[in-house]
């Protein structure tokens, strides 16, 4: 799967299949209850990304995991034009398998990385490697890694060396990510006026619960979707990720759940563009094919049965269990590692992430307890859960 000649077999062989897909649907489902705008025979839609200037598709190219930068340039020339990546992501050599994949292509995407908050000087410096690695004159969105409050949002440090690097014609817009305390997170960014964009973890899974249900029955929470919404009309571009529900296999016959878990994500109009993670030209046709598509009842049906094949396995990454654990246990970012192994199938990234929690952070506390005292709004086992990933990435 790493040359042209496979790639041209792989086309080849998506033809022949059409016609036999076509008529694949679920009993009882009309068979356009959830057709998708095929990227060949329609103009893929375009939204604009907050006040940055750039009009991006729906369908970004999240690069965390993939290897081949072949499977990078399949998904340009088939038209993705926003490619994620940063500058901690396996190493640094991420970045460089971007560089890679970009070359002769890089006015057709906008091209996105991260930074770590530190001193101006070093902040700076990583900015600049990642122009190196990356083989480019210029990022067009430079985005401070892993934010979780306000306090990170107003850093003064943070904004001195952003604004250097945007004025020296080094990076060309701002932004941050969050994976927890995410709603905050938005606000603050709304409430602030510096960064251009947020990227947020969103998926079908992001609202559920009976918790999320009745508060928002009772007005007492925006709830995730509906405060991407409040923030987008602000002017803030709202990137998703994370938008697979953690890419767990599917379960056989029926529509594709992820393809479905993308769509129900672009439903949401605050959400300009998506970054699910890609290895394989297989996923990039499959995700691509949620590029205009409208979210129907197959869909629900089959992100019904995904939701099923996950069971509790996977943590919405709601960051509501933040802080809870009396034994000082980082419950979200511990469930996050897990998901990087049994769903993402990437030990490697597990480790790294289990490995980067402080001291007492991580799940060793967790075989003392008799009984958790951490409640999810999705009702996982979070001790069992968090035990699990003890024993599967300590040491």
């Amino acid at each position: 799967m790493r040359s042209r000649k496979t790639r041209r077999g792989f086309l080849r062989m998506m033809g022949a299949a059409a016609g036999v897909a076509v008529s694949a649907t679920l009993p009882g489902i009309p068979p356009d209850a959830s057709a998708s705008t095929s990227p060949s025979q329609a103009t893929p839609e375009k939204r604009p990304l907050g006040k940055t200037g750039f009009q991006v598709g729906t369908v970004g190219f999240g690069a965390m995991i993939t290897r081949d930068p072949e499977v990078i340039r399949f998904a340009v020339e088939r038209g993705v034009d926003y490619v994620d990546t940063a500058d901690c992501y396996m190493g640094g050599e991420n970045e460089r398998i971007v560089g890679r994949a970009l070359a002769g292509l890089r006015e057709k995407v906008v091209l996105a990385t991260k930074v770590h908050i530190g001193p101006v000087d070093q902040m700076i410096r990583s900015a600049e490697n990642s122009l190196r690695s990356l083989k480019v004159d210029v990022i067009d969105l430079l985005q401070l890694h892993g934010i979780s409050t306000e306090g990170e949002v107003t850093d003064e440090r943070a904004r001195e060396a952003l604004r250097k690097l945007i004025d020296q014609g080094k990076v060309r817009a701002a932004g941050v990510t969050t994976h927890s305390g995410q709603e905050a997170v938005l606000r603050a960014v709304a409430k602030d006026g510096f960064y251009k964009t947020v990227l947020v973890a969103y998926n079908f899974r992001s609202d559920a619960g009976v918790a999320a249900t009745v508060k928002g029955a009772l007005g007492l929470s925006e709830g995730l979707s509906n405060t991407i919404r409040a923030v987008a009309n602000s002017g803030i571009g709202v990137i998703a990720m994370k938008t697979q529900a953690g890419g767990y296999a599917s379960p056989p016959g029926g529509f594709s759940p992820h393809q479905a878990a993308l769509a129900w994500v672009l439903a949401n109009p605050g959400v300009v563009t998506t970054i699910p993670s890609m290895t394989s030209y297989a996923q990039v046709e499959e995700n691509l094919g949620a590029r205009g598509k409208r979210f129907a009842l197959a869909d629900r049906i089959a992100l019904g049965r995904y939701a099923l094949e996950i069971g509790d396995r996977h943590c919405g990454l709601c960051g509501a269990c933040g802080g809870v654990c009396p034994r000082g246990v980082e419950v979200p970012n511990v469930l996050r590692a897990l998901t990087y192994l049994e769903g993402y199938r990437e030990e490697g990234l597990a480790r790294a992430a289990y490995g980067s929690l402080p001291p007492g952070g991580n799940a060793a506390a967790c075989g003392e307890c008799e009984a958790c005292l951490v409640a999810c709004r999705l009702r996982l086992p979070v001790g069992r859960l968090a035990r699990r990933a003890h024993a599967r990435l300590a040491g």
